[in-house]
């Protein structure tokens, strides 16, 4: 046995997990997080199936839309004029929007302040108490706020985290960003049929509540 053979790697221990090939010849931390972005993805087009129709028919009616707090602010400064289903639209589309600008506000603070483990963890919960907070009409808003922020500190933080599983100019690379993808692919078309029949059939907050324990599992299996 030759001097290297005998010396335990004690100075780059990641080496030895970037050499894993436990998960369909990746490492295994390949199929964790993709997992845990499947659970998020879950959560997120929960949301987006069931968050039209919602306001449409249930929350933006006469009767319920004014206990919605910082409704009537919204009505006044940011659509003004709008009621119903053009309101709906209008938030809707707002909403959808800030989901894909803040991704990059989150890599930024993740860099520069938190890192990455952190700002994921952070988002993680967020999204989570957005998706419980939608249990309660009047803070309607707020859960959508904190939906953007969480998927804003959570989104680009876990796939970067993909790339770092993989040693500088390994050809399995690219193939793990496919396998990733193939969860997110599974949770686009699983989340409504789930939670979409659970909020058509049983009620609307059953179906953000199961959208909120999927996020909390995804949560947990990442720490």
């Amino acid at each position: 046995m030759t001097a290297p053979e005998a010396t335990p790697n004690l100075d780059f221990p990641e080496e030895a997990a970037r050499d894993d090939r436990a998960f369909l010849g990746h490492p295994k931390g390949l199929g964790l997080l993709g997992l845990v972005e499947g659970c998020e993805r879950f959560s997120y087009y929960s949301m987006q199936t069931l968050l039209t129709l919602y306001m449409v028919k249930y929350l933006l009616v006469p009767g319920r839309q004014e206990g919605v707090i910082g409704l009537d602010w919204v009505t006044t400064h940011v659509f003004p004029g709008l009621s119903g289903q053009p309101l709906a639209s209008e938030i809707f589309g707002l909403y959808t929007a800030l989901v894909y600008l803040t991704p990059i506000l989150g890599g930024i603070l993740a860099d520069l302040l938190l890192g990455r483990r952190a700002a994921l963890i952070a988002g993680g919960v967020v999204m989570s108490l957005g998706h419980f907070l939608m249990a309660f009409e009047s803070a309607f808003l707020l859960a959508l706020i904190s939906l953007v922020v969480g998927v804003g500190l959570f989104k680009g933080n876990i796939a970067s985290q993909v790339g770092e599983l993989y040693k500088q100019g390994d050809i399995r690379r690219a193939m793990a960003f496919q396998i990733f993808y193939i969860f997110i692919n599974v949770s686009v078309i699983v989340a409504p049929l789930i939670s979409g029949t659970l909020g058509e059939k049983v009620g609307w907050h059953w179906g953000f509540g199961c959208a909120g324990v999927v996020m909390v599992l995804g949560l947990l299996l990442y720490i």
